[in-house]
């Protein structure tokens, strides 16, 4: 990646021929809509400790907020990784297995406002988890999320809200730069979409054609979405 090569460790900057600029927190805010404000993200890495007889610490704790028990041996997911492996849960195989607990092609019990709230609180922690393995925090194989983000998802949805979620992807996403800057790394981890909306912001030479006509009005499905989605 071209931005990557262009990225300086010692500076946290990106060195063009005109200059240095880098990606700020206020970058992050308005292309992802996350929250500057609050307390920081700080994830405990603790193994929890072992409560049911028939269940390791991490797979009780997985019950508890996904409502489902990975296995730790003898089971893969789609993308051929056990589902529980190093204090990791493969999110493939979380999603694979909510999408069969509520699609009724599957036997499933669709989700409905008349559902209970475990399950509606079930089905937004993976969403959760999701987004956080998957898009704002994802490891270089884009489908291992590491168990420690649990604890943070098992708290009030008060708490989480209150986090800076923002400064915890913007720093994540300086450390993965530095990291992919070293000539014998090959494969880089973090929100690399940020850099690529960045990209076309600030070098609108690169940015793909937008109709100047095309108009945002109030009733544009996109409208109050993040600018990043626009």
């Amino acid at each position: 990646m071209a931005m990557v090569e262009r990225w300086r460790k010692e500076t946290h900057c990106f060195n063009f021929r005109e200059g240095e600029c880098t990606i700020t927190l206020k970058d992050i805010a308005i292309l992802t809509d996350l929250s500057i404000d609050g307390d920081v993200v700080c994830v405990d890495s603790t193994v929890p400790p072992k409560v049911v007889a028939n269940m390791s610490g991490w797979q009780h704790f997985i019950w508890t907020v996904t409502g489902l028990c990975p296995p730790e041996k003898g089971d893969h997911d789609a993308d051929g990784n056990p589902p529980l492996s190093k204090g990791q849960v493969s999110i493939t195989w979380l999603t694979a297995e909510i999408r069969r607990k509520h699609n009724p092609e599957f036997g499933g019990i669709p989700l409905t406002e008349e559902s209970s709230e475990r399950d509606k609180d079930i089905y937004a922690h993976i969403y959760i988890l999701g987004m956080i393995g998957g898009v704002f925090f994802p490891k270089k194989s884009n489908n291992l999320i590491s168990n420690s983000w649990l604890k943070i998802i098992l708290g009030s949805w008060d708490d989480m809200g209150n986090l800076s979620w923002a400064s915890a992807c913007l720093a994540q996403l300086y450390r993965s730069l530095c990291n992919a800057s070293a000539r014998e790394v090959k494969e880089i981890d973090g929100a690399m979409f940020i850099v690529q909306f960045w990209a076309w912001e600030h070098l609108p030479w690169i940015a793909p054609k937008v109709d100047p006509d095309k108009e945002w009005g109030p009733d544009h499905p996109l409208r109050h979405e993040a600018y990043g989605c626009r």
